[in-house]
């Protein structure tokens, strides 16, 4: 009987690894077709720039030639990169599908590359995804969440980080985790139409 309990046990360690390891390998995709996009075509843009740009295009109503359209002209990409950038939007959206969407790992101590990320995210998703909407079409509950994006893109502009650390680690955390359920919310709400 202890030998089918600890072969169980076994098993579920190592089910738990592996799932674990292809949950880090997709967390990687996503920075890696970001990374290849910047180099392929020398993109000016940094890593959260032209995340928060494709998050917005994710979430906007746009059709795919016009998403395309915006990534070459915005961007300043040649149509080499266009096949890298769709499975970027692949690979975000189906993030978002399953919940595991992601800004910013929690785990980083450096809060003013943190805040400035965080900023540039939400500045580029501003870009993308607005203007895909009538202003009309928009309900309260999602210009109140737009507001609050355009609030987070001005973070190093308008707001001194806290001198104690933990305070500025939980604020940032906090605003991570808003804009996270945020970005699922709007997903689930263009998608609900």
């Amino acid at each position: 009987m202890s030998d089918i309990l600890y072969n169980i046990v076994l098993v579920s360690i190592l089910i738990n690894k592996i799932i674990n390891l292809h949950y880090f390998s997709m967390h990687n995709s996503t920075k890696n077709h970001i990374l290849e996009i910047i180099e392929k075509d020398n993109c000016p843009f940094t890593e959260y720039e032209v995340y928060g740009f494709f998050t917005g295009l994710v979430l906007s109503s746009y059709k795919k030639n016009t998403i395309e359209d915006k990534i070459i002209k915005f961007l300043d990409l040649s149509h080499k990169s266009l096949l890298v950038a769709d499975k970027l939007l692949d690979d975000i959206k189906s993030k978002i599908l399953a919940s595991s969407f992601e800004i910013y790992d929690d785990e980083d101590d450096d809060f003013d590359d943190k805040a400035s990320s965080l900023s540039e995210w939400a500045y580029y998703f501003l870009i993308s995804f607005n203007g895909s909407y009538q202003q009309d079409e928009i309900s309260p509950e999602i210009q109140e969440i737009l507001t609050i994006f355009d609030e987070v893109s001005q973070i190093k502009q308008k707001y001194q980080l806290d001198e104690k650390e933990n305070v500025t680690k939980e604020s940032l955390n906090d605003i991570n985790d808003f804009l996270v359920k945020s970005t699922l919310y709007l997903f689930n709400k263009n998608y609900d139409k």
